[in-house]
């Protein structure tokens, strides 16, 4: 009895190690070296993995017509096989090296291979095997190349809105356009103002960052076929524009007509990004000159000015003037203007802006 159960121990240590020189023998082991490093460089593409998976089985079925093509009788071999996955079963998690032969994953297709008496078992010859080898070859390289030359051929752009005292922007609207093509992309930063250009066309971009309360930003880049670049957008708070018509007759107590306050405000954020425009709470109307008004003299005076944390306007410039008696009349006013400030996140901050004072003849 312990010579009969020797002999079948003996017999089935045969039989595995057939299993095991035909694997090296096809040298199994460098294709799924290869195998494993092309789906180390295409990881992310899903029929790189459907691809080992299959080569594994059509291994394993191989190896089984090997062992077969030695004379061994398919159910002895079929039964070996059972045997070793059941034996195996509860213990494949802790046994890294067991037998490829005895892999469940496959198992039933395996065995019903095994007792196929119709299936051929030989090797392919050599030269089915260089004809298999040509075909694959002129249909994977080209497309391979395709691949990576779109891989090479595309970037990311990627970046964070922030605004003047260094808070997110979230809501920013970024547009990219290829100064090559043409082509424009849009995104949106998220709730923490970043902002992302997944696999656009390598070129010549330019980025404008547009945001509710803020000047338009423009940066300019030149992206790299798989390169990622980052592009953060540093917003600076939109100017105040400020237009009164003083018209010639209008007596000095009159309300002027003027023009609407271009003021952009911004939806308030949890992160930054919050900015409330100053608002005009005192406009002494400016006095338009007799004399002028007599001889026929009018025009715009425009003035460039910052709005302090305190409301009041300093560093007042002339831009342009028609008449130096004209810009006298509107400095003694414009003096006196007091502003409600500009709050980025609740604080006051310092601002530019331009203020138009027209004096008006009249029909």
């Amino acid at each position: 009895m312990a010579r009969a159960a020797a002999t079948r121990a003996a017999y089935r240590r045969r039989l595995s190690l057939l299993r095991e020189l035909t694997d090296v023998r096809g040298s199994d082991l460098l294709a799924q070296a290869i195998a494993q490093a092309a789906c180390c460089l295409y990881w992310f593409h899903p029929l790189a993995w459907t691809a080992l998976r299959e080569l594994r089985k059509e291994r394993e079925r191989a190896c089984d017509d090997g062992v077969l093509a030695t004379g061994i009788a398919p159910h002895e071999y079929a039964s070996h096989v059972m045997d070793l996955a059941r034996s195996l079963a509860d213990r494949r998690a802790s046994l890294a090296d067991a037998p490829a032969m005895a892999d469940t994953s496959d198992l039933e297709s395996r065995i019903r291979a095994m007792l196929d008496r119709g299936r051929t078992r030989r090797p392919l010859q050599r030269r089915a095997v260089l004809a298999v080898t040509t075909v694959a070859l002129a249909v994977l390289v080209p497309l391979s190349s395709v691949s990576l030359l779109a891989q090479v051929g595309h970037g990311t752009v990627t970046g964070v809105v922030k605004d003047p005292s260094g808070g997110r922007v979230p809501g920013c609207f970024v547009t990219a356009t290829n100064l090559d093509t043409g082509n424009e992309v849009t995104a949106t930063a998220d709730m923490t103002g970043e902002y992302r250009f997944a696999a656009i066309p390598s070129g010549r971009y330019t980025l404008v960052f547009e945001a509710r309360g803020f000047k338009k930003l423009r940066r300019d880049i030149t992206l790299v076929g798989g390169a990622v670049d980052e592009v953060d957008g540093l917003l600076q708070v939109g100017q105040v524009a400020e237009v009164v018509r003083v018209v010639a007759g209008q007596n000095a107590g009159a309300v002027p007509r003027a023009a609407g306050v271009a003021v952009k405000t911004a939806q308030p954020m949890r992160i930054g990004g919050n900015v409330q425009q100053a608002k005009l709470v005192r406009q002494p109307r400016p006095v338009y000159p007799a004399e002028l008004k007599d001889s026929g003299i009018g025009g715009v005076v425009k003035f460039s000015a910052i709005i302090g944390k305190d409301g009041t306007l300093g560093r007042i410039e002339v831009i342009a003037s028609p008449d130096y008696r004209l810009t006298s009349a509107a400095m003694d006013s414009v003096k006196q203007w007091r502003y409600q400030p500009t709050t980025l996140n609740g604080e006051p901050i310092e601002v530019v802006t331009q203020i138009d004072v027209d004096f008006y003849l009249g029909q």
